[in-house]
């Protein structure tokens, strides 16, 4: 065996771990779970330029992202000089930026290739999935969770967490592990009654636990996933009604068992819709555009509303704020909370297009082995979990969706996870085809 051999041997073996173990590190230590994205996307490239196969980049979902991140790069080179501090930032941030996506398609087209990774990650998901559900049923039964962490200020649940921040990754993950399971249930039921409602049995658990957990944004991008799912798993459709209808009564219910997820979830929620314009994030979005307005071609580079929203040019009424501050500075958080806002302040109209591309084209890429005409996937479990995935990335990419930075952790972690394993079917046959013409 010689070196070079050797070398790719090991480098496999510590790239399937790694990938076993990415779960389960964005639960808990997300510093951690960053550095085994980074040594994923680091090690496939050392594996393409060992092997000399990059062909890799011209598969259709994969060439975009070098598009739009060579343009956010060319808008994130300093202006101005001297140089700031913020503008060296920014510059690094958007260089790196490239390493997620890589890290997905090092999870699609390297270590998930192998069918055994393939199905352990799929039971640790799961294992994670339970794990945070337990937490806050735990928190919402006893008022604190294993760690003695009580409910947070406003009556909202954090699970495992020290803040409300588990409801999304949660949502995110249950969803194609509930679709998954409710597929393998129907399939091993032998009463025609469990057939029926298998998957109102998975999919109710994770409704009541994000209604008690009190975040309205996954709750609701929740119940789009489903919607989503029912469309493509036409098993799922009439208890995917069921399970819309039932919602009003499970938020109903909490108004007695949990008055302060009550009173976010449903009263905070309305009176935000109903003062859009004046609420903060209504003052955000306004701030984002003014941005994305004035600077329409090349945006204000990466990170723009971080490092630019305490600028005196944006702080003024618009279109979305009547206050004559637009504001003020106490609206100038770390990201503009919807990721195509966040991608037109950074890039400017081209950036958005590039990252509009971008999204298609993951998004074709895991709806592809479902398609009715020579599927990918044929077993009724493996399309329920994949169905599962394209409506988990629909969820995170949804335009009108309040979220978190594109490339946050732990939150984008989890994205890009669900990513690279959605997309291994594509590239399998990409893989596949590859060898047959060779």
């Amino acid at each position: 065996m010689t070196d070079a051999s050797r070398f790719l041997r090991g480098l496999d073996r510590v790239g399937g771990w790694a990938t076993l173990l990415l779960p389960v590190f964005l639960v808990h230590f997300r510093g951690i779970a960053e550095g085994i994205l980074d040594g994923l996307a680091i090690g496939f490239l050392m594996r393409s330029a060992v092997y000399r196969d990059w062909r890799w980049i011209r598969s259709y979902f994969v060439w975009p992202v070098f598009l739009w991140w060579g343009w956010i790069v060319l808008c994130s080179v300093p202006r101005a000089w001297p140089v700031m501090p913020d503008d060296v930032d920014a510059m690094i941030q958007a260089l790196v930026a490239l390493r997620f996506p890589v890290a997905a398609f090092a999870l699609a087209f390297w270590t998930l290739q192998d069918p055994r990774t393939r199905s352990r990650v799929r039971w640790i998901v799961t294992a994670c999935v339970v794990y945070i559900g337990v937490q806050l049923l735990w928190q919402a039964v006893t008022g604190s969770n294993f760690f003695g962490t009580p409910r947070f200020g406003d009556g909202t649940l954090t699970g495992p967490y020290d803040k409300p921040r588990a409801a999304a990754p949660f949502s995110r993950l249950a969803l194609p592990v509930a679709l998954w399971a409710g597929a393998c249930l129907a399939l091993r039921a032998r009463q025609r009654w469990v057939r029926a409602t298998a998957f109102a049995m998975t999919l109710l658990p994770v409704l009541a636990l994000l209604v008690l957990a009190g975040q309205r944004m996954a709750l609701a991008t929740f119940l789009l996933g489903v919607g989503v799912a029912a469309v493509l798993l036409p098993k799922l459709r009439y208890q995917a009604l069921a399970v819309l209808a039932l919602t009003p009564l499970f938020v109903t219910t909490i108004m007695v068992a949990a008055p302060g997820a009550f009173g976010h979830l449903v009263l905070k929620t309305e009176g935000q819709l109903r003062h859009f314009a004046g609420s903060d994030y209504g003052l955000i979005y306004n701030r984002a555009l003014m941005m994305a307005q004035d600077h329409p071609l090349t945006g204000l580079g990466y990170d723009a509303y971080r490092h630019h929203c305490r600028d005196t040019v944006f702080q003024k009424a618009g279109t979305f704020a009547p206050v004559p501050d637009g504001g003020g500075e106490r609206i100038c958080v770390q990201h503009a909370h919807n990721h195509w806002l966040e991608a037109v302040s950074n890039g400017g109209v081209p950036g958005l297009v590039g990252f509009g591309l971008m999204i298609i084209a993951w998004g074709w890429a895991l709806l592809a082995p479902l398609r009715r005409r020579a599927p990918l996937v044929t077993d009724p479990a493996e399309r329920a979990w994949q169905a599962g995935l394209f409506a988990a990335f629909v969820m995170q990419e949804w335009p009108l969706a309040s979220s978190s930075a594109f490339l946050n952790m732990p939150l984008g972690g989890v994205a890009f996870l669900l990513l690279g394993i959605g997309l291994c079917p594509v590239a399998r046959n990409v893989l596949s085809s590859r060898a047959i013409r060779a």
